[in-house]
């Protein structure tokens, strides 16, 4: 069961409490979007495209170079 409270001023105290706890949850939630939207910006994703393929193109470049030195 819940805590019991023996006056107004306790109940008063907690309820500010909980408040304050509710309005840090809702800003989290804000930062957390604002994140999610900026991760997925058009900016961001072309940025990180960009680098997808730069990383794909060496390792592409770093296998045929081992095959042909392999080859020799």
């Amino acid at each position: 069961m819940g805590k019991q409270y023996s006056s107004f001023k306790e109940i008063d105290e907690r309820l500010k409490i909980l408040k304050l706890h509710r309005k840090i949850e809702i800003e989290s939630l804000k930062l957390n979007i604002h994140q999610v939207k900026t991760y997925f910006g058009p900016q961001y994703l072309a940025g990180n495209l960009k680098g997808n393929i730069q990383q794909m193109l060496l390792v592409f470049a770093i296998r045929k170079l081992k095959a042909i030195f392999n080859r020799r």
